[in-house]
């Protein structure tokens, strides 16, 4: 979901996590189905692929993470087990790279 990233990730967000995307440290461009961000504080720019990008939309209100899976698996098709696995990989990089914000 991530491009050009392969650090691996522990994963300590659940599916009852309450997330929201952090918009206030990134200047925000789409481009087609992809959603690029630049963090404003050192210049690096983050791409997204469409399914991210996706994610990232459904991020805009404070949701629980259960939610974003359930949403994307009836967008894509994609097992509940797949779903939840990635979406959690996703969510903890976007944590790792302060785009998100827990509650």
């Amino acid at each position: 979901m991530f491009k050009h990233m392969s650090e691996s990730v522990q994963i300590s967000l659940c599916r009852e996590t309450v997330v929201h995307r952090n918009e206030r440290n990134f200047l925000v461009s789409h481009i087609g189905e992809e959603v690029v961000l630049m963090d404003i504080h050192n210049g690096q720019y983050i791409g997204l692929n469409a399914i991210g990008s996706a994610i990232w939309e459904k991020l805009e209100q404070p949701v629980p993470v259960h939610e974003v899976i359930h949403a994307l698996t009836e967008q894509y098709a994609v097992s509940m087990q797949l779903c939840e696995h990635e979406t959690l990989l996703f969510l903890e990089k976007m944590l790792q790279h302060q785009m998100l914000i827990v509650h």
